[in-house]
């Protein structure tokens, strides 16, 4: 089912990090009122993204997020409703090579942000390897953001064949 423009914009907004995209200019200079509307925008997102159970939802909301703050990607990827194509995105746009061709565990990792990357990485891995989602019919084909496939003997730590192949099936063109 499609989803309406109205609801594609709502989802949009949920995965805008920061200050609300509605919020009015005279709020801009008034730091504890902004500090105010991102917390309850937080509290939405991760409200949403515990409850709602549809994939589509989820892979809109997946595409159009920042990897600013990787936390939000860890409830999305949790959720039950989300699907094995959504999850192989994130994998991928997560730059999956660069932290398992320097990583082997979380503990070699410095940086709370690249930390973060990596578990959500390891999170999808355990979820797609051990075939942990309801469906995998969101197409995803990971090909064009594969670059070092022929470096894998270097990575600290292989990624999985199952990751490296398309999820879903492919859309049919001109439809």
């Amino acid at each position: 089912m499609a989803i309406s423009q109205k609801r594609q914009q709502e989802i949009i907004d949920l995965a805008t990090e920061g200050v609300p995209p509605d919020t009015p200019e005279e709020l801009w200079n008034n730091v504890a009122a902004l500090e105010q509307l991102i917390r309850t925008a937080d509290r939405r997102r991760n409200a949403w993204l515990r409850a709602t159970r549809k994939p589509g939802e989820l892979q809109l909301f997946a595409e159009n997020f920042t990897w600013d703050n990787p936390k939000p990607l860890q409830l999305l990827v949790a959720n039950p409703g989300c699907d094995a194509g959504t999850m192989l995105y994130l994998f991928w746009y997560g730059c999956a090579e660069d932290y398992y061709f320097q990583f082997n565990t979380l503990k070699e990792i410095d940086g709370g942000h690249d930390r973060e990357v990596f578990r959500l990485l390891r999170q999808i891995e355990r979820r797609i390897v051990n075939g942990d989602y309801t469906s995998g019919r969101l197409y995803f084909d990971p090909t064009p953001r594969v670059s070092m496939s022929d470096r894998r003997d270097e990575f600290a730590r292989q990624i999985p064949d199952v990751l490296y192949r398309p999820i879903g099936r492919k859309p049919k063109r001109g439809g």
